[in-house]
């Protein structure tokens, strides 16, 4: 009960946010020696890749070379080297970053929070927005 009441919270923080959301992007670090990541990739990447067909939302990938080494701004596309800044080195993968008009909206470590949290929020700014293309 409590787990559910902090996941309303959170994603109604975050509909101020995503109230606004016209550009929308997710990012995926990730290394390929992670096993977390590998288990998100092999079970959950297809069904994101899925959802998202189809709409505007844009999907990067950023990988490390491995878990020793922190992902930093080389990793990163150059469309994305302001988030690598922004964020300086990152070792804690999986890491999904929601980006919602140019701006992080949403910052989560690890596939329970990809689920709990991430999933929900990614599924409201769509909605908004296709709410708000269809007006």
């Amino acid at each position: 009960m409590l787990r559910r009441l902090f996941t309303l919270l959170v994603l109604y923080a975050c509909a101020g946010t995503a109230a606004a959301a016209g550009d929308i992007a997710v990012v995926y670090l990730g290394t390929n020696d992670c096993p977390y990541c590998q288990h998100w990739e092999a079970r959950a990447k297809g069904e994101l890749m899925a959802e998202l067909r189809g709409s505007t939302v844009r999907y990067f990938e950023v990988k490390g070379e491995t878990l020793r080494r922190p992902i930093v701004e080389r990793h990163y596309p150059d469309e994305l080297k302001w988030l690598a800044r922004k964020l300086g080195p990152a070792r804690g993968v999986p890491r999904f970053i929601l980006l919602v008009d140019g701006e992080i909206a949403w910052s989560v470590f690890g596939t329970n929070d990809y689920e709990r949290i991430f999933l929900p929020a990614l599924r409201q700014a769509m909605a908004r927005a296709d709410g708000r293309a269809r007006s």
